[in-house]
C-alpha cells in the first residue's frame, strides 16, 4: 500500500541515478538471447530454412509501410523464396540483388508482425545486433540491470515468445568476454545446468527428472543432484548474492 504504481511498472527505476543534473543508467549487463515466435519478423521463413544465414541490412519506410532490406546466404533459394512468399510476417517480398554467395531482399512488414528487437527495446534494452539462429533470432543487447532482464523474461512468457538466455555477462570483465569462471561453475556443471534447463527440469511443472538427467549423462541420480546443487549455488553466489552473504563452498 502507498507504492507508486509507476515505479513498479518501470524495472529500470531502481537502476538509475543522477550526477550534476544528468540522469545516469549504467547498462552494465550484456545478454545474448534467443527469441522466436510465429509473429516475429521472418520467423516462419527461418523455421522452414533453418540452415540459412540472414542478416538485416537497413530499415526504412517504403510506400507508407515499414520495410526491411536483408541478405540471405547458405540457403536453397528456391525453398527459401517459397517460404518467404508464404511468410505471414511480411508482404510484397522482392528480390533486389543477386551475388555469387548471397541474395538481397526487400520485404514490408505485415500489420501483425513484430521486430525481433521490439520487446527488449520496449523495456529499455540497447540492442547491438540481431541475426537468425535455429528458426528464430539471436539478439545481443545491453541492459541496465537484472530487473529489466526479469521483466523481459516475464513479458516474453506472457506473450508466448520463446525466450532463452544464451550468454549473460558484464562488459567490464577482465578478459572482455563471457566465461564460466566468472560464475564459478565448472564445465561439467555448466553442461548439466544447460541440459537440465533445455530438458525442462526447471519448468513448472517439470518436464524431466533427475533420473532422466542421470540417464542422459550416464551417472547416478545422486551425482546429478549434487552437481545441480553445487552448480546452482555457484551461479547464485556469483551473480545474485552480495559478497558478505556468500558462504565459502567446497569444490
Amino acid at each position: 500500500m502507498g507504492d507508486d504504481p509507476d515505479d513498479r511498472s518501470d524495472p529500470r527505476a531502481e537502476e538509475s541515478s543522477t550526477t550534476d543534473g544528468l540522469a545516469v543508467e549504467r547498462y552494465d549487463l550484456v545478454v545474448e538471447a534467443y527469441l522466436a515466435h510465429p509473429s516475429i519478423l521472418l520467423c516462419p521463413t527461418l523455421d522452414a530454412v533453418s540452415e540459412s544465414t540472414v542478416r538485416p541490412q537497413s530499415q526504412t519506410t517504403y510506400r507508407g509501410r515499414q520495410t526491411l532490406f536483408f541478405t540471405a546466404a547458405n540457403a536453397d533459394f528456391d525453398v527459401f523464396e517459397s517460404a518467404l512468399v508464404d511468410d505471414t510476417t511480411v508482404c510484397d517480398p522482392t528480390l533486389v540483388g543477386v551475388d555469387s554467395n548471397y541474395r538481397t531482399y526487400r520485404v514490408g512488414l505485415s500489420d501483425a508482425a513484430r521486430w525481433p528487437t521490439e520487446i527488449p527495446e520496449s523495456l529499455g534494452a540497447s540492442v547491438t545486433s540481431a541475426e537468425n539462429n535455429s528458426g528464430g533470432w539471436h539478439v545481443r543487447m545491453r541492459l541496465p540491470g537484472r530487473a529489466v532482464l526479469s521483466a523481459l523474461s516475464t513479458r516474453c512468457r506472457e506473450t508466448d515468445v520463446d525466450f532463452r538466455v544464451r550468454q549473460l555477462y558484464s562488459p567490464d570483465a577482465a578478459d572482455g568476454r563471457p566465461g564460466n569462471a566468472r560464475y564459478g561453475v565448472t564445465d561439467d556443471q555448466e553442461q548439466l545446468l544447460r541440459t537440465a534447463y533445455e530438458m525442462g527440469y526447471y519448468d513448472v511443472p517439470r518436464r524431466s527428472s533427475q533420473n532422466e538427467l542421470a540417464e542422459q549423462f550416464g551417472v547416478s541420480p545422486s551425482a546429478v543432484s549434487q552437481q545441480l546443487r553445487r552448480g546452482t549455488g555457484a551461479l547464485v553466489g556469483n551473480t545474485l548474492a552480495t559478497p558478505s552473504s556468500t558462504p565459502p563452498r567446497d569444490r
